[in-house]
């Protein structure tokens, strides 16, 4: 890792990828979201890597004149808090206005982050959550009937126990985007793989929205969930749960959605957007 990757120039938006292992999809990625990004220049994107295989090198050789490539390698013995720390060190590396966090298997389509992006552009929230489970939202990428199971029960375990979370129909999602004031002064506690609930439940947040997409199959490399993380997951809950019945931490509150192109007084309209797969953006106060 050189000085330069250290060095946070500011930009417009930071693209925080984590990755392990995971060589394969590097390019792919890069180029995928590079052409999503078209010829804006005002944008990076750090990896942040715990890999033990090429990745470093893979993710080195996408590095041109036109894209801002940065990497962050975290040795073994260094890698606090596994993908969410990871996670956590690419926002403390970010120059971005904006931040936006995917995965680096390409379940999450890199063709999504313009209307993460636009949507905060166009000042309709500081938080927006990528969903698989709203609208056009497709979550095929979960392998067979166990694990969209889990899913669905730690969902309704989430909005249960952290209030902030219930306007979100994804709140475990990894793919999602915030104005770097969210997280401005705020003190991150990340363990695990779920960071969004994090920035849920600290963060200062006051809008956010869920932008429905598909949430694909992993292109290259095998899923990092285990009983392991499991364990982390909800220990980290816990911790979440007893920091958000401190009066501070009280949802915002949820306006309908309306189906008229106006919005009602203090409320936003639900909109349907169709770009690269991603439709039906419902949004929350």
């Amino acid at each position: 890792m050189s000085a330069d990757d250290l060095a946070a120039p500011r930009t417009a938006v930071t693209v925080v990828v984590p990755t392990r292992n995971e060589s394969p999809n590097v390019e792919l990625l890069v180029d995928r979201l590079a052409h999503a990004l078209g010829g804006d220049t005002g944008w990076e994107v750090i990896f942040v890597d715990d890999s033990d295989d090429d990745t470093p090198d893979a993710i080195v050789a996408q590095r041109r004149a036109d894209r801002a490539i940065r990497l962050h390698h975290r040795p073994a013995g260094q890698r606090f808090g596994g993908l969410g720390g990871a996670v956590q060190d690419g926002f403390a590396a970010a120059g971005g206005e904006v931040i936006v966090v995917m995965d680096g298997d390409l379940q999450h389509p890199p063709e999504a982050v313009p209307t993460l992006l636009a949507t905060i552009g166009a000042g309709e929230a500081d938080l927006v959550v990528g969903t698989r489970y709203a609208g056009a939202g497709i979550a095929g990428g979960l392998s067979g009937p166990w694990r969209r199971g889990v899913s669905s029960t730690s969902r309704m375990l989430v909005h249960a126990l952290i209030p902030r979370s219930r306007p979100l129909t994804d709140p475990l999602s990894g793919l999602f985007a915030f104005k770097r004031s969210v997280i401005e002064g705020v003190t991150l506690e990340a363990n695990g793989f779920k960071i969004l609930l994090e920035v849920v439940a600290r963060g200062r947040w006051h809008r956010a929205v869920n932008v429905a997409y598909r949430f694909d199959r992993r292109y290259a490399g095998r899923s990092k969930a285990s009983l392991h993380q499991g364990l982390l997951f909800t220990q980290h809950l816990i911790r979440l749960a007893n920091h958000s019945r401190q009066p501070l931490h009280a949802p915002p509150p949820v306006v309908p959605s309306a189906d008229s192109a106006a919005a009602p007084a203090g409320g936003i309209s639900e909109q349907t957007r169709s770009v690269g797969g991603l439709a039906d953006r419902g949004a929350h106060r």
